[in-house]
C-alpha cells in the first residue's frame, strides 16, 4: 500500500504538469485545423525568432553583405507576408553568406536564404516559392508544434523525476532539448512539408507570382543533389545534412497536390520576372568567401591567413566555421584546423601531450613540411561505424602560440593504398607570400549574352568543378541534356 500510495503521488504530480499544457489546442486561421502548441504563443514565436537569429546568421557565414540584393530579397519578402494570416509577426529576410544551398525559418517570420540556393534560382518566381515556403512554415506554427512535442515528451520524463524523488531514486533522468536553431533546420515530416507548400502557393497567388515556380526551382534542386552526388561518388538520393533537399524531404508530386490544396485563384498574368532576377544576382559571389578559405576543386587556399593544401585524388572538400573536411567514397576522411599550444615547447609534446593526452601514439617523430617544424604519429582505433580505423594526426608550427592539424583517417583495409596520397597533402602544405595571396580573388556569377561561336564547354570551362563543369553550366542555365544555347540569350557564367 505504501508503494502504491507512492506511485499515486508521483501521478497526481504528472497530471498537474499535463494540466499546465490543456487548452493549448487552437485552431490555425492559416492551416484551419487544430494545432497542439503547447505553452507556446504567438508571442513566444516572435521572442524565440529574435533570441535564436543572431545564432543562425553567425553558424551560416554571417550575412552576405550587398545592400542591393539584399533590398531585392526583402522586397519579395515583404510582398509575399502582405497576404499571410499572421500579420502581427516582424517578418525579416535575410541572405546567408553561405555557398551551402538550403533555406529555412525561425519562428515569428525570421526567414533565410544563402546566396548557394540563389546562385540556382532563374527568376523571381523561383525564389518567390522558396521564401513563400518558408513563410509557410512560420504561419503553421510548425516549430511550436515540435517544441509543444518535445514538451510533452518531456512531461513523462519530469513525472518520472518526481517519482523517482518520492520513491528514493536517483534524479537527473531529465535531458535537455535541442536549441531552437537546430529544430528549426531540421527536416519537416511530409504533412508539414505539404502544408508549407500549400501556404506558400497561396500567398504566391495572391501575391501575383507563378506558382509553377515552385515545381520548376524543385526540380532544379534534385538535379543539384544528383550531380553532388555523383560528384562524391555517392547514391544518386545522397545529399549533404544541411541542404535544402534534405531538410525539405519534398518531391514535385507532393508540390503539385499542394497546387490542389492551394485552391488559389492563379494569377491572370503571373510574374516570373526572369530578367530582373538575373540583373539582380549579377555579379554575386560565389562558393566560398575568401575570408573563411576558398575551395578550387583539390585545392583549399586560404588568403587571409596565408596558407594552402591539396587533398588526394577522389576526395570531396567542405569549408566549415571551425574545420575543413574532405571525404571519399570508401570511408576515408581528412580534417584540418588550427588549435592553440597551452604548454608545450616542441611539436612532438603538443601532439602527444595536448593532442592526444590519452593515447600513446605509435611511431611519433619530428618532421619539417615545407621548412615548418612538425610532428606525426598514429593510432589504430575501433569504431562503430567503420571497424577498425587507423588515425594519424600532423601538427605543424603556425606560430609560437598555435599550430595547425591534420588529422587522416582511414579503414584499416584502405591505409596502406592512402599511405602515399595522405603524405602527400601533408607535404602540399604551404605558407603563401603577400603576392601569391594578393592574387587570390573570389568567384563571383556574372550573367551574359550568348554571343556568335559560343559553346557549352566554352562557357564553362572557368567553373571550378573540373570534369563536371559542363555538368554544373547546364544545372545554372536550366538546359537540359543535349539542349543548345541560342543566339542572345542570357547565361549565368563562374569567373574570378
Amino acid at each position: 500500500m505504501k508503494h502504491d500510495r507512492r506511485c499515486f503521488l508521483s501521478g497526481m504530480a504528472a497530471a498537474g504538469l499535463c494540466a499546465g499544457l490543456t487548452g493549448c489546442g487552437t485552431v490555425n486561421p492559416a492551416t484551419g485545423r487544430t494545432s497542439f502548441t503547447g505553452t507556446y504563443s504567438v508571442e513566444d514565436d516572435i521572442k524565440l525568432g529574435r533570441d535564436e537569429h543572431a545564432k543562425i546568421v553567425q553558424e551560416f557565414g554571417g550575412e552576405y553583405e550587398n545592400r542591393r540584393l539584399q533590398g531585392y530579397v526583402e522586397g519579395i519578402g515583404k510582398t509575399l507576408s502582405q497576404f499571410t494570416e499572421f500579420q502581427q509577426f516582424p517578418y525579416k529576410f535575410t541572405i546567408l553568406n553561405s555557398p551551402i544551398v538550403n533555406a529555412f525559418a525561425l519562428p515569428g517570420g525570421f526567414v533565410y536564404v544563402s546566396r548557394g540556393l540563389m546562385t540556382l534560382a532563374s527568376n523571381e518566381a523561383e525564389l518567390a516559392g522558396v521564401v513563400a515556403h518558408e513563410i509557410g512554415h512560420v504561419n503553421a506554427r510548425h516549430t511550436a508544434e515540435r517544441l509543444a512535442a518535445a514538451q510533452a515528451s518531456q512531461i513523462g520524463l519530469i513525472a518520472g523525476a518526481i517519482g523517482a524523488a518520492v520513491l528514493g531514486l536517483p534524479q537527473g533522468v531529465m535531458q535537455v532539448g535541442q536549441s531552437i536553431a537546430a529544430m528549426s533546420i531540421q527536416s519537416y515530416s511530409r504533412s508539414q512539408e505539404l502544408e508549407a507548400d500549400t501556404l506558400g502557393i497561396r500567398y504566391m497567388s495572391r501575391a501575383g507570382y507563378d506558382p509553377d515556380g515552385m515545381v520548376t526551382f524543385l526540380s532544379t534542386l534534385r538535379e543539384q543533389s544528383i550531380l553532388e552526388a555523383e560528384m562524391q561518388g555517392l547514391p544518386a538520393g545522397s545529399v549533404d545534412e544541411y541542404n535544402i533537399m534534405a531538410t525539405h524531404p519534398r518531391t514535385i508530386e507532393r508540390v503539385e497536390q499542394a497546387m490542389t490544396a492551394a485552391a488559389a485563384a492563379r494569377p491572370v498574368a503571373p510574374r516570373v520576372a526572369r530578367d530582373a532576377y538575373l540583373n539582380n544576382v549579377d555579379g554575386m559571389l560565389f562558393g566560398d568567401d575568401p575570408r573563411q578559405g576558398i575551395v578550387r576543386g583539390r585545392l583549399f587556399q586560404h588568403p587571409v591567413l596565408r596558407f594552402q593544401f591539396f587533398v588526394p585524388e577522389g576526395f570531396r572538400m567542405v569549408n566549415g566555421e571551425q574545420q575543413i573536411m574532405a571525404r571519399d567514397n570508401k570511408g576515408s576522411a581528412i580534417l584540418f584546423d588550427t588549435a592553440p599550444i597551452k604548454a608545450s615547447r616542441d611539436i612532438a609534446s603538443y601532439l602527444q601531450n595536448e593532442w592526444t593526452p590519452k593515447t600513446q601514439l605509435r611511431d611519433l617523430e619530428r618532421v619539417t613540411v615545407n621548412g615548418q617544424e612538425a610532428a606525426t604519429g598514429w593510432l589504430r582505433v575501433q569504431d562503430r561505424q567503420r571497424g577498425v580505423v587507423d588515425l594519424r594526426g600532423v601538427a605543424i608550427r603556425r606560430d609560437a602560440s598555435s599550430v595547425y592539424r591534420f588529422l587522416f583517417l582511414s579503414p584499416a583495409g584502405e591505409t596502406q593504398r592512402l599511405q602515399r596520397p595522405f603524405r602527400e597533402t601533408t607535404y602540399s602544405f604551404r605558407t603563401l607570400t603577400e603576392t601569391e595571396a594578393a592574387r587570390i580573388n573570389p568567384l563571383r556569377l556574372l550573367v551574359v549574352p550568348v554571343g556568335p561561336g559560343d559553346t557549352i564547354a566554352g562557357m564553362a570551362k572557368t567553373l571550378p568543378f573540373e570534369r563536371h563543369n559542363e555538368a554544373w553550366f547546364r544545372l545554372l542555365n536550366d538546359l537540359k541534356p543535349g539542349q543548345a544555347l541560342a543566339a542572345n540569350q542570357r547565361v549565368k557564367v563562374i569567373a574570378a
